[in-house]
């Protein structure tokens, strides 16, 4: 198990006096799976505990939280419109002559209105009923869904869940009700504008307790108008759901994580940068190329600036054995976990480990973000090791386009510059030498970066530059460090919790100020862990025979899943636990029962290094020529998970094509490569071991994926190391 490191002290919040009857009904465990995730949610005495787990069922990281709830949950909830259920629709252009479509008269099937399962949409793979004619041709659509609502029900707990990009409209019974709150209508002429876009990331819950007049016991339609942003938006979704019964409001607050490396966190120990920065100075205006050609010096560099220059200083710190800002401001600055200095470029330089050390800004925060909606900002830096993503030099948080930060690209050697724009260097920086950065925004004309006097730029494309928007988490800026999962953390969460005979469905409010994952994976439907089913999935993945016997005795289905999972034959096999799968064959389970993503038992199992368990699945029927949803077959899994010895057995024991193709084109070398990563040798052993076995088996490197041969691959990817084992 990961253990959760608790930043701070945690109050003891209990549920309150006025809420047994919901706290009674959220206590215990629950389970959700997502992709190839699952998580295990603990709800008891004020507290919630999540544990995240790979899909072969090892533990990935932990996530805690105070947890408030604030009203009572009457009754047990009821699902009256589901996820993808059918609803009349009209489309393509068309539209309604007048009102009378969203009213119980309404003949849809005369009007010639077509049937299809919700969501609508297109553009994100995830639409059941796919609009492939909306873009360029139309921005709004039209469903509506009889439904019944059954004698005694309390009409205030109707509530509606949905997904949508970009606006909507609700109506019911012929009544017009609300919109989502970016949607506006001109009263005098009726034209409706989207203010802004609207991602479909997470189902929103909208209580319709105050519309409660509008519906009624019986039969019931709900009439929905969903809109796009533009003619030609990526993408469009659609995907309402109609909820009846208890529900309980809730609060969440000193939200921790702990994990184990970058690969569960898109802020990993901070993004904390490992090597050194010296003598940042931040103005409040948009430096010239002259004075920024003068601060670079011919790559010698300069401690002092003239008068004219330091117009508009913010502050300097030259970091020279201390942390103090010599400007003449008092905004020194603040040490964490006791950062230590070396020699750099002008004198000494901040040196920092990596791990937990880097420097706050003094001053206030809006000090930061001047009203003259300019910046710029210049220090020497160097690279002792990249290893973490968006790995940051100096942030002021990571707030969507309205916080500016300078860090490493993705994963790449370069450094890119987002300040209401985005902008990157390619000069490759990771040498372990000091180079100079300047990053700048101009208000209303573009963001400029300059590496070592080159300069890349962003001028908005000709729809304009963001400028700086004033700060709205009063953080100050972090030197080598990107604070944005702190400032989640200090921000509660509020949300709803919809109980039900055997799941819980939660739904946590949107947040501008709680980003970059804290209020993510936090919603869903969840199962009672408790379930015979869920139960039956636990069992096997933890090679419990025993309990897998007890289960199925009782009358389990060997071949039952949960909304997003894989069989019990899938999770024994991919632990590698062969009494278990023995047991489960034994009792009728369907080797070939695909589960997540169309994966087979065959499927999930070659992921993983249990080669008994793959040769047992083989013996008992399994079909080594099963693909999953995108096409790909067992060598691609066998090489996506880093598999060499399971891609030996299959290529030599088993004389599985080695240059079969996913749907894509894809072979088992592209997907081994697209899991490595440029500079990290170790991350990348596995992958190359599967990339020897391809070609030593007969793999072809010269077959494309789109227009890549696995060499050229190599080569976008900066993966030379690959490059070489190709003849």
């Amino acid at each position: 198990m990961v253990a959760v490191v608790l930043l701070g002290f945690v109050a003891q919040l209990g549920f309150g006096q006025n809420t047994p009857e919901l706290a009674k009904q959220l206590e215990g465990e629950w389970i959700i799976y997502r992709g190839d995730q699952f998580e295990i949610r603990r709800i008891s005495k004020g507290k919630e505990q999540s544990t995240f787990y790979d899909w072969r069922g090892e533990a990935l990281y932990e996530r805690s939280a105070d947890l408030e709830l604030s009203s009572d949950a009457v009754g047990e909830s009821k699902t009256l419109i589901d996820q993808g259920e059918a609803w009349q629709y009209l489309a393509g252009g068309n539209e309604p002559e007048d009102n009378s479509w969203t009213g119980l008269s309404f003949d849809a099937k005369e009007e010639g209105w077509k049937t299809g399962k919700s969501g609508f949409g297109y553009g994100d793979n995830d639409d059941r009923t796919v609009l492939s004619d909306m873009l360029n041709k139309y921005t709004r659509i039209f469903i509506r869904k009889e439904f019944d609502i059954p004698k005694g029900a309390d009409l205030k707990r109707l509530a509606v869940l949905i997904k949508y990009d970009d606006a909507f409209v609700l109506h019911a019974n012929g009544r017009r009700l609300f919109n989502s709150s970016n949607l506006s209508v001109d009263k005098k002429t009726g034209a409706v504008s989207i203010n802004n876009n609207h991602e479909a990331s997470n189902v929103e819950y909208f209580p319709l307790t105050e519309y409660a007049s509008a519906f009624r016991t019986g039969k019931n339609v709900i009439s929905i108008e969903g809109h796009n942003s533009t003619l030609d938006s990526s993408d469009f979704s659609l995907e309402p759901q109609v909820m009846l019964g208890g529900s309980g409001s809730f609060v969440k607050s000193n939200v921790t994580e702990s994990h184990r490396t970058y690969r569960t966190d898109w802020f990993y120990k901070d993004r904390t940068w490992n090597g050194k920065i010296d003598n940042l100075k931040i103005w409040e205006r948009a430096l010239s190329h002259d004075e920024i050609a003068g601060i670079w010096n011919r790559g010698k560099g300069s401690s002092a600036i003239s008068k004219k220059v330091s117009e508009g200083l913010i502050g300097h710190w030259p970091f020279d054995g201390n942390l103090e800002d010599v400007s003449g401001n008092g905004r020194h600055g603040k040490g964490e976990n006791s950062p230590g200095f070396a020699g750099g470029k002008l004198g000494k330089a901040l040196n920092l480990n990596g791990d937990d050390q880097f420097v706050t800004l003094g001053g206030k925060a809006g000090d930061y973000t001047p009203s003259s909606g300019s910046i710029t900002i210049s220090f020497w830096f160097s690279v002792n090791e990249f290893d973490k993503r968006w790995q940051t030099l100096l942030s002021i948080g990571d707030n969507g386009w309205t916080d500016w930060r300078i860090h490493r690209h993705q994963m790449s050697p370069n450094i890119s510059f987002q300040s209401g724009a985005f902008t990157r260097n390619n000069t490759k920086i990771d040498d372990g030498e000091m180079h100079h950065l300047v990053a700048v925004n101009q208000k209303g004309k573009e963001v400029r970066l300059y590496l070592d006097n080159l300069q890349a730029w962003n001028d908005g494309g000709g729809s304009g530059i963001g400028d700086l928007q004033e700060d709205q988490d009063g953080w100050l800026p972090a030197v080598g460090a990107n604070l944005q999962r702190r400032i989640n953390s200090a921000t509660s969460l509020e949300g709803e919790f919809i109980p039900m005979q055997d799941s819980l469905r939660v739904y946590t409010k949107p947040s501008s100020q709680a980003r970059g994952g804290v209020n993510q994976s936090q919603d869903g439907v969840f199962r009672r862990a408790t379930h015979p089913e869920e139960a039956l999935l636990i069992a096997a993945r933890a090679g419990d025979v025993e309990k897998v016997a007890a289960l199925l005795k009782s009358g389990v289905d060997p071949d039952a899943t949960s909304r997003n999972s894989y069989t019990a034959l899938a999770y024994a096999a991919a632990r590698g636990h062969v009494d278990v799968i023995k047991l489960l064959i034994a009792k009728k389970a369907d080797v070939n029962k695909a589960g997540r993503f169309a994966k087979t038992p065959l499927l999930v199992a070659v992921g993983s290094p249990h080669v008994d368990a793959v040769k047992l699945l083989i013996a008992n029927g399994a079909k080594l020529n099963a693909a999953q949803a995108q096409g790909a077959v067992c060598i691609h899994e066998a090489a996506f998970w880093g598999r060499p010895k399971m891609l030996e057995f299959l290529l030599k024991e088993q004389r599985v094509d080695p240059n079969l193709r996913a749907r894509q084109g894809q072979t088992g070398l592209h997907y081994a490569m697209s899991k490595m990563l440029p500079g990290r040798p170790t991350h990348n052993e596995p992958y190359m071991a599967c990339v020897k076995v391809l070609l030593q088996n007969g793999t072809n490197p010269d077959l494309r994926w789109n227009r890549w041969s696995a060499l050229q691959m190599a080569n976008a990817n900066r993966l030379q190391e690959v490059g070489k084992l190709f003849p």
